[in-house]
């Protein structure tokens, strides 16, 4: 098991003959002694380890550049910089989450390790002596300690957690820069799915419940693609639904529902709702959205989503932004009854959608010199149609939704 960066495993016949072993050496080196898994990987031996979130805080060491004085030489450290924003926003998720995941932290020790291991299969058990001028210092998993260390004072039993540590035995900086580069190589979640999956997200559960709860969503939300380009079968990509929706809560969709410190079941479940009621009026008083009631296995031969969009503006994100802002200003910022909430949105879902209506020309929909209308979705364009918009509703019943 001696492969590179120098380790020092020594392999036993018994468990007892390397704890007996392990236990003689600490009791001369004042070392502390750590059950671990020995492995082999990419021709270097890793030693895994379970550690108590308090143990962590006291034996990770970081050599993380400083970003204005490391500006030239951050190759000479281990690590990127600290950024703090980062470590604020997993700090929070650990304080708001209770059933949180915290994933491996790695480490790297430039100094041998000595381990009394024993076993016969791939992965050997092992007692790992850890002495006084062992430093560890951590590869990757940063942002996760400096969190952890703000996350305990205000719930101090996180201490009693643990996580897996893996130890890497290396002392060429270089190669210290490759596994950090290699950790970092992981795809991040396409947007579809982290607003799928992301239920510690207010504003994504309630986009997720919307698309399983809400029948002219139901199946016709893609919950995977970035985009819905040709398909005929669905409206939205799930980023492009939680857009709208957050333009409907917030009127903007650069705010999200944790924005919360704790997450507030009734704020939740209020906010569900009112979202719920919109777009089912909405759709009830849209002479195409109304198809939407049929389940797609009876609606697929009436509507077929990709022409809709060459056709139509609401069947665009662009258009799905527009009408959920208006909602958001006819019910979160005026006090109408529900008389004249209804008359609103009655009057939003007849506007004409068609992209060669002249509502929208100029703004969100121009001309692509080959005869067609092209939709533009720069933010500029959207609050110039918004205002045409709300112009016209305005006119058509006569209430003012300034």
């Amino acid at each position: 098991m001696d492969k590179k960066s120098a380790n020092n495993v020594i392999l036993l016949d018994t468990q007892k003959d390397a704890l007996d072993q392990a236990s003689q050496d600490i009791a001369t080196s004042g070392a502390r002694l750590f059950i671990c898994h020995v492995y082999e990987q990419g021709n270097r031996t890793h030693l895994a380890f379970s550690l108590t979130l308090k143990l962590l805080l006291e034996i990770a060491r970081l050599n993380s550049a400083d970003g204005k004085k490391n500006k030239s030489n951050a190759e000479e450290m281990m690590n990127r910089p600290l950024m703090q924003p980062h470590v604020k926003e997993i700090a929070k998720y650990l304080i708001n989450t209770d059933d949180y995941i915290l994933p491996p932290f790695i480490f790297n020790s430039d100094t041998p390790i000595k381990v009394f291991a024993f076993g016969n299969g791939p992965v050997k058990i092992g007692y790992a002596i850890i002495s006084s001028d062992i430093l560890l210092y951590i590869t990757d998993g940063q942002h996760r300690l400096k969190a952890i260390e703000k996350a305990v004072i205000e719930r101090p039993e996180l201490y009693n957690d643990s996580v897996t540590a893996l130890v890497v035995q290396e002392n060429d900086l270089d190669q210290i820069h490759q596994d950090f580069a290699d950790c970092s190589k992981n795809k991040p979640i396409p947007p579809a799915l982290r607003a799928s999956f992301d239920v510690s997200d207010l504003l994504s559960r309630i986009t997720r419940d919307l698309s399983k709860e809400l029948d002219i969503f139901k199946g016709r939300i893609d919950k995977i693609s970035s985009t819905v380009g040709k398909d005929v079968n669905y409206i939205f990509t799930m980023s492009q639904l939680r857009i709208g929706v957050s333009e409907f809560l917030f009127g903007m969709s650069n705010k999200n529902l944790d924005s919360y410190a704790v997450e507030d079941r009734a704020v939740y479940q209020a906010s569900l709702e009112r979202a719920k009621s919109f777009y089912l009026e909405f759709a009830r008083n849209n002479t195409t959205w109304s198809l939407l009631f049929h389940p797609p296995s009876q609606s697929n031969n009436l509507l077929n989503f990709y022409n809709l969009r060459q056709e139509r503006i609401d069947f665009n994100s662009v258009g799905f932004i527009i009408i959920s802002r208006i909602g958001h200003l006819i019910l979160s910022e005026n006090s109408f009854t529900e008389e004249k909430n209804s008359i609103l949105i009655k009057a939003l879902a007849n506007l004409d959608y068609r992209r060669t209506c002249s509502l929208w020309e100029n703004s969100v929909v121009i001309d692509d010199d080959k005869g067609g209308k092209k939709i533009i979705a720069q933010r500029a364009a959207i609050n110039k149609a918004l205002k045409v918009a709300i112009a016209e509703i305005e006119k058509q019943t006569g209430i003012s939704l300034n």
